[in-house]
């Protein structure tokens, strides 16, 4: 019997981006039994016992650059899935962070925003995250305020509490509100959320905000509970875990990075209101999530607002900058990413549920606004599907 692949795996647990990307890694090696794994943070008290045991590969967070070239100095295949440092030249599996930021901007829109702010650090992925974020608002009119802290995906031990809290409150007594934030971290998210408290300003209402990684406990500890870009954590881990075995085998390895795109935008009540003063786009909104599940006809909706047709398309390209049906559209799309990833059932039994006349029609749909078929977008979130 062959001596078993010694893999360490450098990330920790404590975030929730670990443990599903673990679960990913997991997953890969089920199929695998020769594979051992030891889990542990990387910092720089586990060097000597990394070096002490020798692994074959590695898979590991590489966030602190100091670290990260020790790391690399031991001439072991490696794979990232931090994407934190630029000029590191090493096989990055990760999120697409600039679609991040594009489904950010494209949600806080749809609910009406129009001044925009981020919460975040300057580490590579963040100024990804950002830099599309704003891209994005621009094309729509809309400036970005940014406020950085540096969260990796938390706080560096020894970082002041208090000097950070003084600073985000005072950014956010600067802005204008209503005002709709995008936290690179839910770990930012929350903290995002207690100095609003501490200032009296109200979540929704005054602050929407939305972080990133859909982190279940992070999100539930704050109040009230975040909104958070979901991304394939499980599938970053499993992709991960796939090239290091190909690495391991000899194959070279690639020269760009795999990005891997997000899911959808899990909406909770941090975000849950809308920023439209037009009481006629805000009624056909609601109009639109009321009746989901029915023929839907644009002139229907005209009528129940009592407007004509051309004066509620006027009005809600104005407001969201898209027509009535591409909203129809994006909110059927979100309704069946949530029965994609939520449930077992087939697309056949999702196109009633979600609206669509047809599978065909749904799947038709689906790939114009989420860029991907109902099979493989489902297949990027459950990498046991694979």
């Amino acid at each position: 019997m062959s001596e078993p692949r010694r893999i360490a795996l450098l990330m920790g647990q404590d975030a929730g981006f670990h443990r599903q990307v673990l679960l990913g890694i997991r997953a890969y090696a089920s199929n695998r039994r020769d594979w051992q794994f030891h889990n542990a943070p990387l910092d720089s008290s586990t060097l000597r016992p990394l070096r002490e045991w020798n692994p074959h590969g590695i898979i590991a967070h590489l966030a602190e650059r100091r670290t990260a070239r020790s790391v690399l100095r031991l001439g072991k295949p490696v794979v990232d899935t931090a994407c934190a440092i630029p000029d590191l030249r090493v096989p990055t599996v990760d999120v697409d962070h600039e679609s991040v930021g594009r489904m950010a901007a494209e949600y806080f829109l749809g609910l009406g925003h129009r001044h925009f702010g981020f919460h975040g650090g300057l580490v590579h992925h963040a100024k990804m995250r950002l830099a599309s974020f704003r891209d994005a608002l621009a094309k729509a009119g809309c400036d970005v305020s940014a406020c950085h802290v540096e969260y990796v995906p938390r706080l560096p031990a020894g970082v002041s509490w208090k000097s950070v809290n003084r600073r985000v409150r005072g950014w956010l007594r600067r802005l204008p509100t209503p005002v709709a934030i995008l936290a690179d971290h839910d770990a930012a998210a929350r903290d995002l959320a207690d100095a609003c408290a501490r200032l009296g300003l109200r979540v929704p209402d005054d602050v929407a905000i939305l972080g990133v990684d859909n982190d279940e406990l992070e999100c539930q500890l704050a109040f009230p509970p975040l909104s958070s870009v979901a991304i394939p954590t499980e599938r970053i881990g499993y992709e991960a875990a796939r090239l290091l075995d190909r690495m391991l085998a000899g194959h070279a390895p690639p020269r760009q990075p795999m990005f891997l795109p997000p899911l959808r935008v899990v909406a909770r009540q941090s975000t849950d209101t809308l920023a439209v003063d037009d009481e006629v786009v805000a009624g056909a909104l609601r109009y639109i999530q009321n009746h989901l599940a029915d023929p839907i006809r644009v002139g229907a909706i005209a009528e129940a607002m009592v407007v004509r047709r051309r004066v509620l398309e006027k009005r809600f390209r104005a407001l969201l900058g898209r027509s009535v049906l591409s909203e129809i559209h994006r909110q059927r799309i979100e309704q069946t990413k949530e029965l994609l990833l939520n449930t077992d059932l087939s697309v056949s039994q999702i196109d009633r549920r979600a609206g669509f006349s047809s599978p065909q029609r749904l799947a038709s749909v689906f790939r114009k606004v989420a860029g991907a078929s109902p099979g493989e977008y489902r297949r990027q979130a459950r990498p046991a599907d694979a």
